[in-house]
């Protein structure tokens, strides 16, 4: 028994003498009065890490064992490099046992810094730092900061209309920044005033801007076109060639203007109502509206929009013309409210409704047409242009005489027709060229056999280099009368044995008068190819050969309509040169390398050898 208690006490004295002599050692760490520092970080990177690519702009904090006497700390920490001491300034927190540590002034790019703190007493009761402190870290390396350029408008009106064009910095620099500009385009010093040469970005700031305001005159020069890029930009750089562009809408044009002719609210019913010609009468696909451009220049509808009375309530468009939708002069152009119009309509381009249907109400109902910047543009009122006509007569309202006359029922204006898309009251085409056919019809201006490698042969602009979609052939209507592409088909020397076209002229390819079509072999073209028509084929690649080939186009009956020969019109040239082969002169002139027609560019499509509109 007595040796039990005995190895009890023991133990229990044992057990005493280890937890005595743990609690002095943890006394002892807690009590301690050295200045320790416990964690360290640079914009959230461990110190202890020797961190690189820090910004330019640190948050150094430090966590330290006691409170600080923080005039002590600020004398004794130290932040540098090689080109001396960094201004800083500091905030405590956590009653000082947290200081944060901020540089006043940029550090410099792809530099070591080094923290230091000497041995010595910072402690806000007198507690000591045993040992110097020192950590590195290095700042990123420099990439010059990168400026774009943008444009608010695509088009402004001669009469005082404003564009504002913007330089955007990826990122804020604290030095001004100078983006010079160059200014070209169709349209000259006497066109449009600037109210600079160069935009200035202030330091600190992320955009600066200019703005151009047309100049309003006398002169009928239709649209004309402001290409502004940079020449040279101080303090950042222009990591890819920047150039934006708009047009200037001729407010000169003679005649009306735009207008709407003839309009059919209610088809009649049964075959008598397919007005569209697609063989299948509908109430809402056979509605159409017949513009005219009567006038001397272009008007390009581009993001216009159409509404009726009811949509345009809540701005929900019945249509949105699409991009390259150009009524050229004494044009005509005809909005079927959808199907697939296939009649005969005059050569008048003609579109359907983005929506498919017009919804034009028989009894009473506005069309609203409103530009691409929202402003309005055209309007019809039943109750004011066709006040005290009946709408839902199974025939269209007219103007009587065609252009200038007022509206009227059509059987008023001729009896024998219920209405006319696209050609006159009486049936017959409108005059679109002023005259008699001039000129050498429909011709082959220009063709891009080898598209350049790289950025340099992204010739339909889609922002891919391909060397079958960037291949194009630039078509010119070099006549007064419109032609009518429909059907037509289009091969090369190699499918042309099997006549299996490359390309099909979807209906409704009509080419004004002196009007410019391009076709590429496909992607999806986004250049600035002037005025004319743009489309791609249908088979996504028109194989041009290099070597030697040629190109062919049957009507829609099959008969020959055009043939170009790389060996005979094209003779003695390189077709594999990376750049096109055109007429120099334009139209008129035997066939060169592009650059030898100017030798600043290597293809122009749309657009004349010289880079100008034609």
């Amino acid at each position: 028994m007595k040796n039990i208690r005995l190895k009890i006490t023991m133990l229990v004295l044992s057990t005493f003498f280890v937890v005595i002599t743990g609690c002095q050692d943890d006394d002892t760490q807690i009590i301690s009065d050295s200045l320790r520092v416990l964690t360290a970080t640079v914009n959230e990177q461990n110190l202890k890490d020797e961190p690189t690519g820090v910004d330019t702009d640190i948050s150094l904090e430090l966590i330290l064992s006691h409170s600080l006497n923080t005039a002590a700390f600020e004398s004794a920490l130290s932040i540098s490099s090689s080109a001396g001491e960094v201004s800083k300034n500091f905030s405590y927190s956590n009653s000082n046992s947290i200081v944060t540590i901020t540089n006043t002034e940029e550090l410099d790019f792809e530099t070591e810094y080094t923290i230091s703190i000497a041995a010595g007493e910072y402690g806000e009761d007198g507690n000591t730092l045993d040992k110097p402190i020192s950590y590195t870290f290095t700042v990123r390396e420099f990439v010059p900061p990168n400026v774009t350029l943008s444009r608010d408008l695509s088009s402004i009106s001669e009469a005082g209309g404003v564009a504002t064009i913007t330089a955007t910095m990826s990122e804020a620099v604290p030095d001004e920044v100078t983006v010079n500009l160059v200014f070209a385009g169709s349209a000259g010093a006497n066109d449009y005033t600037a109210s600079g040469t160069s935009i200035t970005v202030p330091g600190g700031q992320l955009t600066g801007t200019i703005t151009i305001t047309a100049i309003d005159d006398a002169e009928t020069e239709g649209l004309e076109d402001v290409i502004v890029s940079i020449e040279s930009v101080t303090n950042a750089i222009e990591s890819t060639p920047q150039e934006v562009s708009f047009r200037i809408e001729d407010n000169d044009a003679g005649g009306r203007g735009f207008i709407i002719n003839e309009v059919l609210f209610d088809p009649a019913s049964g075959d008598a109502g397919d007005a569209n010609g697609d063989g299948t009468r509908s109430a809402s696909e056979d509605e159409f509206i017949e513009f005219i451009n009567d006038s001397d220049v272009a008007i390009d509808l581009s993001g216009f929009t159409v509404y009726d009375t009811d949509n345009f309530a809540t701005l929900t468009p019945r249509h949105t013309f699409p991009n390259g939708t150009i009524v050229p002069a004494h044009g005509v152009y005809v909005l079927f409210g959808g199907g697939t119009p296939s009649g005969n309509f005059g050569g008048a381009a003609f579109g359907v409704s983005t929506t498919g249907n017009l919804n034009l109400n028989n009894a009473a109902d506005k069309i609203i047409i409103l530009d691409a910047s929202g402003n309005e543009f055209l309007t019809f009122d039943t109750e004011v242009e066709g006040a005290g006509i009946d709408f839902g007569s199974d025939q269209s309202v007219t103007r009587s005489p065609d252009i200038t006359g007022d509206f009227t029922l059509h059987t008023t204006a001729n009896a024998s027709l219920i209405y006319s898309p696209g050609t006159m009251a009486d049936g017959s085409a409108f005059d679109m060229g002023g005259g008699a056919n001039t000129g050498l019809g429909l011709i082959i201006n220009e063709v891009l056999f080898d598209p350049a490698s790289g950025d340099a042969g992204d010739a339909n602009g889609d922002g891919t280099r391909s060397a079958s979609e960037d291949e194009f052939i630039e078509f010119i209507n070099d006549s007064n009368s419109s032609i009518d592409l429909s059907g037509f088909t289009l091969y090369d020397d190699g499918n042309f044995a099997t006549l299996t076209p490359r390309h099909t002229f979807p209906n409704g390819t009509v080419i004004p008068a002196h009007g410019v079509y391009v076709l590429f072999g496909g992607g999806a073209p986004a250049g600035d190819f002037g005025n004319a028509q743009v489309g791609v084929s249908t088979t996504g690649n028109m194989n041009l050969n290099n070597a030697s080939d040629k190109i062919i186009i049957l009507d829609a009956s099959g008969n020959p309509y055009l043939s170009w020969d790389s060996a005979v019109d094209g003779i003695g040239l390189d077709f594999g040169a990376d750049q096109s082969i055109t007429r120099s002169p334009d139209i008129t002139g035997s066939y060169v390398l592009h650059q030898t027609a100017n030798g600043a560019l290597s293809f122009s499509p749309g657009k004349k050898a010289d880079g100008t509109d034609f």
